[in-house]
């Protein structure tokens, strides 16, 4: 089975050239099983995250509209929204309200009593679809018999015809330029869709390219800022329209801790009530765990720390990717980086730890000098589960694993498919 992975991580071209090293992971002739109960359930969480979303969107328009003048949970909901986001972006923030991601993923973790947990609502961010193709071809040659969901890309395809547009642009910024390989297994599997993809780098991007047409996002531009104006201009004419709106606070951490509202304000809690459905948040709620923001405005460092004694939590910075921004309340430099946390703006999220549960997972190993490679087995991997939803709809579930609870793209990760049984 090996050569067949391989196969298919060499047509990919994931591992071309100096790819091979700075885009490397194991293969693995593994899957992640889900059953037909845990597929509905996922399913039935999509919709109530959707509905969040939605509430959420609605409440920033409110809360960007300085004519009303609210204050008090208003303002913060605000500060939480501008957190880390561009000025460019607060505006198109607050516009065209039911404008949110037909494209989301939800980094999931499975607790040791193996509940589904979520650590990240990314309402923001194309990455992934690239992994989540190449997962589901390694789980076609591991288990081509077996059944499994939709799939993202093919979602998106059907999304695109009924928007009635054939080509979407991928336009990426110049920090993006480690996804370009993705980005082209995208590409490749938009077109056997029947779909066009056009890559485009900003460096090469000019006002006619960003006049019209569908785009996948509006990224952080890095040095062609002089974009913005005529691709604002052409969203706001209606010219142009993106799967993932221009709402970057949909892929922020602090949002999970308005939705939480662990600290139990009265007022944001009606706000949340008047916007949201009442199942759907408690749903949400459900799923994910305790969390509050970090910062001059929120749980002040001498709070955190009483609550750290206590338990074991996780601080996250609120606009990040991966394990970036990220660190462990029992590790050595957690006070450090508390300090400069809670000085911030709000740029930080204090998460309760949860607990992965270890599972067991093969990978194949290369030998020594002679190029063997043998099948290895362990039962201490531990895993992130990454659902993509496109438009409420469950479409894939991608599984990143390491033998390390520090769970990201790595050498030393596997990246599987799923299967429902």
């Amino acid at each position: 089975m090996y050569q067949e992975l391989h196969y298919v991580a060499q047509k990919s071209e994931i591992w071309r050239g100096e790819r091979k090293h700075s885009h490397a992971f194991l293969l693995s002739p593994s899957v992640y099983r889900i059953t037909r109960e845990q597929e509905q359930e996922l399913q039935q969480l999509g919709f109530a995250l959707y509905d969040c979303l939605l509430g959420l969107s609605q409440i920033a328009v409110i809360a960007y509209d300085r004519t009303l003048n609210y204050h008090g949970a208003w303002t913060h909901a605000r500060r939480v929204f501008s957190s880390g986001v561009p000025k460019i972006y607060q505006e198109l923030q607050g516009m065209h309200v039911r404008r949110i991601p037909r494209l989301i993923k939800v980094d999931l973790m499975v607790d040791h009593a193996g509940r589904f947990r979520i650590a990240e609502i990314d309402g923001h961010n194309k990455h992934g679809l690239g992994y989540s193709t190449l997962a589901r071809q390694f789980r076609g040659v591991a288990e081509p018999d077996a059944s499994g969901l939709p799939g993202a890309v093919a979602l998106i395809a059907a999304e695109m015809q009924r928007l009635g547009h054939r080509t979407i642009k991928l336009l990426y910024a110049d920090q993006e330029r480690f996804y370009v390989p993705e980005f082209e297994i995208a590409q490749e599997a938009l077109r056997e869709h029947g779909m066009d993809c056009v890559i485009m780098p900003e460096m090469e991007a000019d006002a006619a390219f960003v006049a019209d047409g569908l785009f996948l996002d509006l990224p952080f531009l890095h040095h062609r800022t002089n974009l913005y104006a005529p691709i604002i201009e052409a969203y706001k004419k209606g010219d142009v329209e993106f799967l993932i709106p221009p709402k970057p606070f949909l892929g922020a951490k602090g949002v999970l801790a308005l939705l939480r509202n662990d600290g139990r304000d009265p007022q944001l809690e009606a706000i949340l009530g008047a916007f949201i459905d009442a199942g759907s948040l408690a749903l949400a709620r459900s799923y994910i765990p305790e969390t509050l923001l970090v910062g001059r405005h929120a749980e002040p460092e001498h709070a955190v720390r009483v609550r750290t004694a206590q338990k074991r939590y996780v601080l996250k910075e609120s606009i990040s990717s991966g394990m970036k921004g990220t660190i462990f309340s029992d590790e050595p430099d957690f006070p450090n980086v508390l300090s400069r946390a809670s000085a911030g703006n709000l740029n930080w999220v204090l998460q309760e730890e949860v607990a992965n549960q270890p599972q067991t997972f093969s990978w194949y190993e290369h030998g020594a000098a002679d190029g063997t490679r043998s099948l290895k087995t362990a039962d201490d991997w531990f895993m992130r589960v990454t659902a993509h939803y496109v438009n409420r709809a469950l479409a894939d579930i991608v599984v990143t694993a390491r033998r390390d609870k520090a769970v990201h793209g790595a050498k030393d990760c596997i990246q599987i498919g799923t299967v429902v049984a």
